[in-house]
């Protein structure tokens, strides 16, 4: 892994080279920016890929909650036909008043979720969405090309005038294996102030980057924990108020299932009377056909 740079060592290198270029060090430390600026660019990616994913998390979510709130509205209507058939019926008004209560309850929690989806897109995926078409859009190249362009630049200068003073001591009977950065220093100040600003202007870029995918993004992510916090609470509140009723209506319901019971037993033992009845019809009329015609009777006791 090649040698990197942090922000405030460039920081304090430049100034010390743009104060006196003979005496600092910042030519050494070019090699470093460029390390930097590629490790930048990687994690920029890996950033991006997770940040996709998360986006189409949130997106999978959105849709699942705006399904659950459509579904949700099926069932209040189902519930409210339920209750509406139960109340134009004889002895079935309470189990009707009690349909249309759960379709209340159900109606007010749905609308719950609906907001709840509407700050989840709000809060999270809107933003989450301009920080990927914007500032992460050019990631990876797009970003460092002023910088690319400035090493490029600054790398062909070099090169330039260390091979024109390789040649020069040539010419004079010396051998130069290499041209120190100090030594041009002066030579190379418009390429090298170009490579300082083109880093400065790439560091700033990422800098605005950093805080949105990082502070800005986790502030969005506390907004709607606020949200989800005020979901759950407004949800028990609904269910609270309705507990109450709740209670007396298992109350009201037992009562139901003890008369409805007795109708049951009461069907029940007349249903056996019946059947003993007509078991009974039924041997009479064989006896007394018997005894009248004898043969008609058993041939069809026969058959």
């Amino acid at each position: 892994m090649p040698e990197q740079i942090t922000v405030p060592e460039f920081i304090r290198e430049t100034w010390d080279d743009y104060k006196s270029p003979t005496t600092s060090t910042f030519c050494g430390k070019m090699g470093h920016c460029k390390g930097s600026v590629s490790a930048i660019e990687e994690n920029l990616f890996f950033d991006r890929s997770g940040l996709t994913k998360m986006k189409k998390s949130i997106k999978a979510l959105y849709s699942s909650g705006n399904m659950h709130v459509t579904n949700e509205s099926y069932l209040v209507d189902n519930l409210r036909k339920l209750g509406n058939a139960a109340l134009s019926r004889e002895n079935e008004v309470e189990i009707g008043n009690a349909f249309l209560k759960f379709a209340v309850i159900t109606e007010q929690l749905s609308a719950l979720m609906k907001n709840l989806m509407q700050n989840l897109n709000n809060i999270l995926m809107f933003p989450l969405e301009n920080l990927m078409k914007g500032d992460l859009r050019g990631v990876k190249g797009d970003l460092k090309k002023p910088f690319d362009k400035a090493c490029k630049e600054h790398d062909a200068k070099f090169n330039k005038i260390e091979k024109e003073k390789k040649q020069l001591a040539k010419e004079a009977g010396m051998v130069r294996s290499e041209v120190t950065g100090a030594e041009i220093a002066e030579e190379m100040e418009k390429e090298r102030r170009m490579f300082q600003l083109q880093t400065c202007e790439y560091l700033i870029k990422v800098n605005d980057i950093k805080t949105k995918k990082g502070v800005n993004l986790l502030e969005h992510l506390v907004e709607y924990y606020h949200s989800q916090t005020n979901y759950f609470l407004d949800g028990m509140n609904t269910i609270e108020h309705f507990k109450t009723y709740i209670d007396e209506l298992v109350l009201a319901l037992n009562k139901v299932k003890v008369r409805q019971d007795n109708e049951k037993k009461q069907l029940l033992d007349l249903r056996e009377a019946l059947r003993t009845s007509i078991s009974a019809y039924k041997e009479t009329s064989e006896r007394r056909m018997s005894i009248s015609n004898p043969i008609l009777f058993r041939s069809q006791v026969k058959r």
